[in-house]
């Protein structure tokens, strides 16, 4: 223990309790961004009521959409002036594939929640009024007028959804003024013919899914008045429902997940936990998985050998059971503690979240996620600088912590202030901004310092260096999100908008000099020339930092 207490003084660092009582490394969730843009809260925008399109009981339930070819993200471009209000940003698709990400240019807004792709892998993107329809990414998109109506029943229309394809026949439905419908088409989305519901169809949350059997609808019917929610079925392509489950469905229930090992079982995904049914949906118990959250749900299967993963996104993480929803283990190493949801498709795990898209991979990111500050200690935040007169290193914090940590001569001799620092936004407080990763080195092999880097490519590959690099070799191990900031744009001449302060980061060039590598970041040019008269590199604009604490 005293030898633990020892490093931690030396090495400032003021997470030392999560090595002390944390797990043994393994891996952990690393971020999938675009570089040069913003996927921060990915699907917040076209989920709306109204002309806007589905909206969910629960928007952290929507998540990527899995295709024949890979898993379509979004990302906002940051040419894009996403600060006017005056306008909703642009959202292109990007699809992820074994063989990389692949542009998809500035579509429409595809989500799970929204879009499906036909048995011909024809692209259909629902919103009200029309559909937008695409084969490839290189051809132009096509509109697609699916229900017919005057465009006085949208002020009082809404979609029902997802989407879903049930032995070649897509569905999808609106619920209006005159009740519930739902529309089908057996030629590819071309033309729809509708059916008119005996029941109310919710179109509160993802109410339409394909029956266990793979060959009928189910649909939940939300809480109505004093209704309770109920689960249904239809043989007849939608026009005549009956009840599946017993009273006993759930309240608040997001979507349903069906076994796809067991067409007995399905999962109930609500708002205070999970709950399964065994006998084909006609009654339901809660799991082990309790008064929490759950946003989304995959099964994986693991190695031979090895019992199949069960993966959920709660309010705090994701978590995963071995043992059938008997029990539960956190695995957020590396994720926020926000909520998520979770997809998995061409072997590839991913959480989604407001600040991202993030990866693991197979499920070996045990440990806790990162908490947040309080609310009412989120917004702007101080970024203060030290130097160690002995280590000629620099370093920065947000973290009052910290701070106290190394005033009270806790991180050792030689910390003093030195004056300068600059704003930035609390984790989690902005999420039009990007997260800091925070890596340090180690006492030995070193080097003993800190690295900050917003770049999702920075931090992705140096995450990845460390899980696969020997801890007997120097390297740079992920601590934490310690703070956010506007990335900067590809523009030497404007880095950063007129409101922001560029920040620049100098290197010491450590490694051809034989000593450990520290960088310095600094809003003052006349302190960025003075670091390259001593030898310093200047690396260029890093960050764009909120010029006053009104932004």
């Amino acid at each position: 223990m005293q030898k633990f207490v020892l490093v931690c003084l030396v090495r400032l660092f003021s997470l030392c309790s999560l090595f002390l009582f944390g797990p043994a490394f393994a891996g952990q969730w690393k971020p999938l961004c675009i570089e040069g843009s913003s996927c921060n809260a990915p699907y917040q925008v076209g989920l709306g009521g109204g002309t806007q399109g589905y909206h969910p009981i629960d928007r952290h339930a929507a998540g990527p959409l899995v295709t024949n070819e890979g898993i379509l993200l979004h990302h906002t471009p940051l040419e894009f002036p996403i600060f006017d209000a005056s306008t909703i940003p642009v959202r292109h698709i990007f699809q992820l594939a074994a063989s990389g990400l692949e542009n998809f240019g500035d579509r429409f807004y595809v989500s799970d929640a929204n879009a499906v792709q036909s048995p011909t892998g024809r692209m259909l993107s629902f919103f009200l009024g029309a559909a937008v329809a695409w084969f490839t990414p290189d051809e132009d998109t096509e509109v697609i007028d699916w229900f017919g109506r005057n465009v006085l029943f949208l002020n009082l229309a809404e979609l029902i959804g997802p989407p879903v394809i049930v032995d070649n026949v897509m569905y999808t439905g609106i619920r209006g003024g005159g009740g519930s419908s739902v529309y089908m088409s057996t030629d590819d989305g071309n033309t729809w013919v509708q059916n008119v519901a005996d029941i109310r169809i919710g179109e509160d949350r993802f109410n339409l899914l394909e029956n266990p059997d793979k060959n009928a609808l189910w649909a939940i019917n939300s809480e109505f008045f004093d209704l309770p929610g109920s689960l249904w079925e239809s043989t007849d392509h939608g026009s005549t429902w009956w009840q599946v489950d017993d009273g006993s469905f759930p309240p608040d229930t997001v979507r349903v997940i069906h076994d796809p090992d067991n067409s007995l079982v399905s999962y109930a995904l609500t708002s205070y936990g999970l709950f399964v049914s065994v006998n084909r949906g006609i009654s339901w118990q809660a799991t082990s998985l309790i008064d929490e959250p759950v946003h989304g749900m995959v099964f994986v299967e693991r190695m031979i050998g090895l019992s199949r993963a069960l993966i959920v996104g709660t309010d705090t993480g994701v978590k995963v059971s071995v043992d059938e929803a008997e029990s539960w283990l956190d695995m957020s190493a590396g994720l926020l503690a926000i909520p998520h949801t979770v997809t998995y498709g061409h072997g590839m795990l991913i959480a989604t979240s407001d600040a991202g898209y993030f990866t693991c991979h197979a499920v070996d990111c045990a440990g806790l996620s990162q908490l947040m500050a309080p609310e009412e200690e989120g917004g702007i935040v101080d970024v203060i600088e030290f130097y160690n007169t002995d280590l000629d290193h620099y370093f920065i914090t947000a973290s009052q912590a910290d701070i106290n940590f190394i005033d009270q001569g806790f991180a050792g001799k030689g910390w003093v202030h030195t004056g300068e620092s600059f704003l930035a936004w609390s984790v989690g407080s902005n999420v039009e901004a990007a997260n800091v990763c925070r890596f340090y080195g180690s006492l030995k092999p070193g080097p003993n310092s800190h690295f900050f880097s917003l770049s999702t490519q920075d931090c992705r590959f140096l995450m990845e260096l460390q899980e696969t690099g020997p801890s007997t070799k120097p390297r740079w191990n992920f601590e934490a999100y310690v703070f956010s900031l506007m990335p900067p744009f590809r523009d030497q001449h404007q880095p950063c908008r007129d409101t922001f302060t560029p920040v620049y980061r100098a290197y010491n060039n450590g490694f051809t000099r034989g000593k450990d590598s520290n960088h310095r970041y600094v809003t003052n040019l006349g302190l960025l020339a003075q670091m390259i008269a001593q030898g310093w590199s200047n690396e260029g604009v890093v960050f764009c930092s909120p010029a006053e604490r009104g932004e």
